[in-house]
C-alpha cells in the first residue's frame, strides 16, 4: 500500500454499521470514502449523516470502485460468505462482521481466496481489540491470577419476537449463539488456548425453529471449565469472570468492555479504566489499517487460527440444536 490513510467502503448501512462509521473520526490512518446498499436511499441518507463521498446501489459498485482499498461488511450473517467473497476476488481488503461464516467450512473456502490471492481477510470481533481486553490477557498471560480453572460469561437482552426479524429468521441466519452466544464463546477462546474436550449444552428455541437461549459448559483437557450463556429471553449480568487459582479478573460488560478487575480473594489489588468517547470500534479499524501499511495478509490480534476456532466452539454447539 503506498496510501498513508486507507480508504474505506462499508456494506449494509444497518445498526452496526452505524456504530462503526460513527466511530470512524477516531481513526487517524484511515477515510471512510463509500458505502453500499440494496436500495439506493439508505445508502444516500447513511452517507450524508456520516458525510460519505460516495453512496452505492448495490454492492457489486463499491467492490469495483478502484478508491477503495477495505471493505467493511456489515449484512445480516447469511450474507456474510458471498459478500466477502465478492469483495476479496474484486481485490479488497475485507473486515466482515462476526460470525465470518455461518459455519467451518465457508471459513475455510474464504480463507483460501484470501491466501489464493494474497488478500486480507479479517473477522470483526471489536472486542478483541477494547484496551481493557488486551490488559486482561496480560494479567493472564504474566500468571498474575495462576492456571486457569473457570470462566463465567453471559451475554442476554430481552429481544422482542418478531419471526422476520433477523434474530429470529431461520433464513437470516437467526438465532441468539451467532448473535450474542459468539461473544462469550470468544472470550473463552482467548483466555483459553485449546478447544474444549467435552461439550454440554442446553438450547430453548423460538417459534421459527432458531436458538433464543443456549446455556454451554465446555470442559477442557486441562480441568478448566467455561460455563457460558447467552439470552433473547431476558437481561443476563453481562459480565465475564476468568478465575484462577491465584485471582480472578472481573469485566463488566465484557464485550463492550472499558475496564477490568483484578481480584485477590475479596480485595482489588488492580484496576484498568480505558476511558473513551467512542463506542470502541475504531480500535479493530485503526489495528486492521496498520496492518495494511505494513503488508501484513491477516491481523496479529484475529488471525485466521483465532476465526476457524471461534467456527469450530459454534459448531460443537449447534450439535445440540
Amino acid at each position: 500500500m503506498i496510501n498513508k490513510k486507507i480508504k474505506w467502503g462499508i456494506v449494509g448501512p444497518g445498526i452496526i454499521a452505524h456504530q462503526f462509521a460513527n466511530d470512524f473520526r477516531w481513526v487517524d490512518n484511515g477515510e471512510l470514502i463509500a458505502v453500499a446498499s440494496r436500495d439506493k436511499g439508505r445508502a444516500q441518507a447513511f452517507a450524508d449523516t456520516y458525510s460519505i463521498a460516495k453512496a452505492y446501489e448495490g454492492y457489486q459498485s463499491l467492490y469495483d470502485d478502484d478508491d477503495v482499498d477495505a471493505v467493511y461488511i456489515a449484512t445480516p450473517h447469511n450474507f456474510h460468505f458471498e459478500n466477502a467473497k465478492a469483495a476479496l476476488q474484486a481485490g479488497k481488503a475485507v473486515m466482515c462482521e462476526k460470525p465470518i461464516a455461518i459455519n467451518p467450512s465457508e471459513l475455510v473456502e474464504l480463507i483460501q481466496i484470501a491466501k489464493a490471492s494474497s488478500g486480507y481477510l479479517m473477522e470483526a470481533m471489536w472486542t478483541y481489540f477494547l484496551p481493557a481486553i488486551i490488559r486482561s490477557q496480560e494479567w493472564v498471560k504474566s500468571g498474575r491470577i495462576g492456571k486457569i480453572l473457570q470462566i463465567k460469561a453471559d451475554f442476554g437482552y430481552p429481544t422482542q419476537y418478531d419471526p422476520m426479524s433477523r434474530m429470529y429468521n431461520p433464513h437470516l441466519a437467526g438465532g441468539v449463539l451467532l448473535d450474542m452466544g459468539i461473544y462469550p464463546i470468544a472470550v473463552t477462546a482467548l483466555m483459553i488456548d485449546a478447544l474444549p474436550e467435552e461439550v454440554k449444552v442446553v438450547v430453548q428455541k423460538a417459534k421459527t425453529g432458531v436458538d433464543s437461549e443456549v446455556t454451554m459448559l465446555f470442559e477442557y483437557g486441562d480441568g478448566s471449565l467455561a460455563n457460558l450463556c447467552a439470552s433473547f429471553r431476558a437481561k443476563l449480568n453481562n459480565w465475564a469472570y476468568i478465575i484462577g487459582e491465584k485471582g480472578y479478573i472481573a469485566l463488566p460488560d465484557f464485550w463492550r468492555a472499558s475496564e477490568c478487575f483484578l481480584y485477590e480473594g475479596d480485595h482489588i489489588i488492580d484496576h484498568y479504566e480505558g476511558l473513551r468517547d467512542s463506542f470502541g470500534y475504531h480500535y479493530e479499524t485503526y489495528s486492521m489499517n496498520e496492518d495494511l501499511l505494513l503488508g501484513r495478509k491477516q491481523s496479529v490480534i484475529m488471525p485466521h487460527e483465532m476465526s476457524m476456532k471461534l467456527q469450530q466452539m459454534m459448531a460443537s454447539v449447534k450439535a445440540y440444536f
